[in-house]
This record gives C-alpha cells, structure tokens and sequence, in this order.
C-alpha cells in the first residue's frame, strides 16, 4: 500500500483525475484507518493524509513548493491571525504553522465538506493550534433560510456550491447535493476575534470567489493581504482586481496559472 501510495503521490494532476482510476476507494479505506503521517523538515508541524487525494496536495504544497511561494508567504508575515476558505485537510494552516514558527496563530478555517473539516481540525489540534477553529459551512452565498445548496464530489476536491457542468466533465464520480450552514465571515471572525484585523485571508472556493468578496466588503476591511484562487469559468482575474482595488488592495504576484485558473495574492496599499 505504501508503495502504491508513494508511485501515486509523484503525479499532482492527480488532484483533479484520481477519481478515475478507481483504486481511491480501496485506498481510502486503508487510510482512514491508517493515516500517513508526517512531519515538516526542520519543523515541529506534524501533518496527516487519511485519503490519497490528500498525498499529491501535501507534496504539491509542503515538497515542491508549487502551491504557494512559502518564501514569500514569510516575506508577508509575521501572520498572526488568518481566515482560510475552502481549507480542505488544513495543510494551510500547517503551512503558515511552518513558516511562522514560534507564534501562536489563531484563525478560522471553512469547508463545506464535513469529512476534511474534521482533518482541518485535527491539524489544528495536533499542532496545539487552540485559537484555530474549523468550520463547517459555506461562505459568500447570504440565505435567509441560514442554509444553502452545496454540491460534494465523492472525493475531497472539487465540490462547489454551483452545479457541476462541462468545466467538471473529466470528473467521473458521484456529485450530492447536500444542504450546509451558510457563514457570515465577519460574524464568525467577530465571535472568536473580536476587532483583530486578519493578517492572511485565503479563498479557494471553486468558482464563488467573486461572490464572496462581494457579499464580504465589510469584512474586507480587516484584511491585510488575501490569496486568491480563481476560477476562469466563473470570473477573470481583471475583474477580481477591479473589485478588491475599490476595497485599498493591489495585486502582488501570481503563483500559478493555467488556462483554467490561477493564485494570486493582493496586499492592503
């Protein structure tokens, strides 16, 4: 299994295909019972994978450094106090555990995804982050019911709050259309931080993000710098600028991109 698991870790794409392979679900299985666990070189941070779609984002993030630009995450800091939307496992916060050693962070970390919220909350435990919470619920997506639609993918990447459509036609498995919580970011940030402004936001949302950051202005006002994924089948990076200059930001590099989206991170001028 560690072999299959190591062969399979090699290849990031499999963060968008694993699905197909239809060797996830033994996997899965094997790992919810028997975790990897690793540490970070060099580092107290200690981190999980309990499902293989898990392995090839920790490589991308903590090995190869693809992700995101830990040296420059570093050149933000020092970040005391992070939002991260769309957390997944939580090896985010992980990585700003790492590149933040010594500093007690606090924050809030968001999923709708029930399964990787726990993993989220995990991580924060087993790194003694306790002013670090994890969520479940979706943001950007106001519901006078308090609850709205969320589409889980059977696997832990790609689910969305808007219906998959030919953008997730290379996606073979199951889509669920569950109901979950709809959070109010500057509600719950106020609840456990009061006025603390918010060092890092990160939004890796799966297309909201341009409705997020509408629905959030006043949040926003507490924001020092954001890193932003974006979705190209949903909104144009120049778009996203145009919105998020009116609220005192301005683009400062672009990690990544491809014809279907990129990472971008904007800083308060």
């Amino acid at each position: 299994m560690r072999k299959l698991v190591a062969y399979l870790s090699r290849f990031a794409v499999l963060r968008r295909s694993v699905q197909v392979l239809r060797l996830h679900k033994l996997a899965n299985l094997v790992l919810r019972y028997r975790p990897l666990g690793k540490r970070l070189p060099g580092s107290s941070v200690v981190y999980r994978a309990s499902s293989l779609e898990s392995i090839p984002l920790a490589v991308e993030m903590f090995e190869k450094g693809v992700t995101y630009d830990r040296a420059f995450l570093q050149r933000l800091g020092p970040i005391d106090t992070f939002a991260d939307l769309g957390c997944n496992v939580g090896y985010f916060t992980c990585l700003l555990a790492d590149v933040n050693p010594g500093r007690q962070i606090k924050g809030l970390m968001i999923d709708a995804n029930p399964q990787v919220v726990k993993e989220a909350a995990w991580h924060a435990q087993a790194n003694q982050l306790r002013e670090v919470y994890a969520l479940h619920g979706i943001v950007g997506e106001p519901s006078p019911s308090g609850e709205g639609q969320f589409y889980l993918y059977e696997s832990s990447i790609c689910s969305a709050a808007q219906p998959p459509d030919a953008n997730h036609a290379n996606l073979k498995g199951v889509w669920t259309k569950v109901k979950v919580p709809c959070i109010s970011l500057e509600k719950a940030w106020r609840e456990k931080f009061g006025d603390s402004r918010c060092n890092l936001l990160k939004v890796d949302i799966e297309g909201s993000e341009m409705q997020f950051l509408q629905s959030e202005a006043q949040f926003l006002r507490l924001v020092d710098s954001i890193v932003l994924e974006w979705h190209k089948w949903r909104v144009q990076l120049p778009e996203i600028q145009a919105l998020v200059k009116g609220h005192g930001f301005k683009i400062v590099k672009v990690f990544e991109e491809d014809a279907s989206m990129g990472t971008c991170c904007f800083r308060r001028v």
